[in-house]
């Protein structure tokens, strides 16, 4: 696995992407609420590894704060059309400042054996420690 280009949508195509990151970086899940509730699937890309090629227009927004936090972690983008996530945005130090949390599902030209072999990392947001998995990881 490498670097490269890899495009992505939401089901009805209204929404369309270009990320580019390294599959061997990893996938990763996570038990918060929201993600727990939305099973989400998840990969980082830097702002800077990301293009919106359509349908800004059709992207609905969700900001949840968390119990806690002082302010909203991540921006939830959504096509109103079909309902489907595609990515979330957030800004943090540690990844460089602004990113993107693509959906994997949406990513539309991986490698399904690629993606079987890429690392899945488990993240413990539920209980206020993102840098270890939980203990119980069977439904995420």
């Amino acid at each position: 696995m490498a670097y490269r280009r890899y495009h992505g949508s939401c089901h009805c195509q209204a929404v369309r992407y270009e990320a580019g990151f390294d599959l061997a970086a990893g996938t990763n899940r996570c038990n918060c609420s929201i993600c727990s509730k939305a099973r989400a699937w998840f990969l980082f890309v830097r702002g800077d590894d990301f293009e919106l090629v359509a349908g800004e227009e059709h992207l609905g927004s969700y900001r949840w704060l968390p119990p806690g936090q002082a302010e909203p972690g991540l921006t939830y983008r959504f096509c109103q059309r079909c309902g489907i996530r595609v990515f979330a945005t957030g800004e943090w130090d540690r990844m460089g400042g602004v990113f993107y949390a693509l959906h994997v599902p949406t990513v539309d030209d991986l490698d399904r054996e690629e993606l079987v072999r890429a690392p899945l990392h488990f993240i413990d947001q539920a209980n206020d420690r993102p840098d270890r998995a939980p203990a119980d990881t069977r439904l995420m």
